[in-house]
């Protein structure tokens, strides 16, 4: 009973474990399109993914011991609060951390380079514009996909 709550696993590899498989998600996830993330920040999802997979292995009971689970999820939840507060501190590191902004139609004009970027069909952004109140594009002075994955409408000006 007791070695379920005594280290098994060195405190180091602990850490650089912890801390590779954030990193390594964040990039993932930073190179996927926008409209895949959904409206969490890709540091929540991380977070959120990583401590489900924890979660699961120690439910299963392929975690070694109790301290081990619950430094790894220290980790991680300490790496999530970290890229929080450098990315509010530290502006100009948030266009490494998270995606900007893409223009998907301006002035009536769809731009097909930026929704082939995005993996956006044309079929998508109609359906969007249309649950936005628009029936053609040439209604649009811009479309824009946010980075939470939404796609916000500005109506020309009739």
């Amino acid at each position: 009973m007791t070695e379920t709550f005594t280290f098994e696993t060195p405190l180091v590899e602990i850490l650089v474990r912890g801390t590779a498989v954030y990193l390594t998600i964040a990039l993932i996830f930073r190179l996927m399109p926008k409209r895949q993330t959904g409206n969490l920040s890709p540091n929540d999802l991380i977070a959120l993914i990583i401590i489900g997979g924890l979660a699961a292995g120690a439910i299963a009971g392929k975690a070694r011991t109790v301290p081990d689970i619950l430094l790894m999820i220290a980790v991680v939840m300490g790496w999530d609060y970290v890229f929080n507060v450098v990315e509010y501190y530290f502006p100009r590191l948030r266009g490494v951390a998270q995606d900007s902004p893409t223009l998907l139609i301006y002035n009536g004009r769809l731009l097909k380079d930026n929704l082939k970027k995005e993996k956006l069909t044309e079929q998508e952004l109609d359906a969007s514009l249309r649950q936005q109140g628009c029936a053609n594009i040439s209604q649009v002075k811009q479309a824009i996909l946010e980075v939470d994955g939404k796609i916000s409408v500005i109506k020309m000006n009739l």
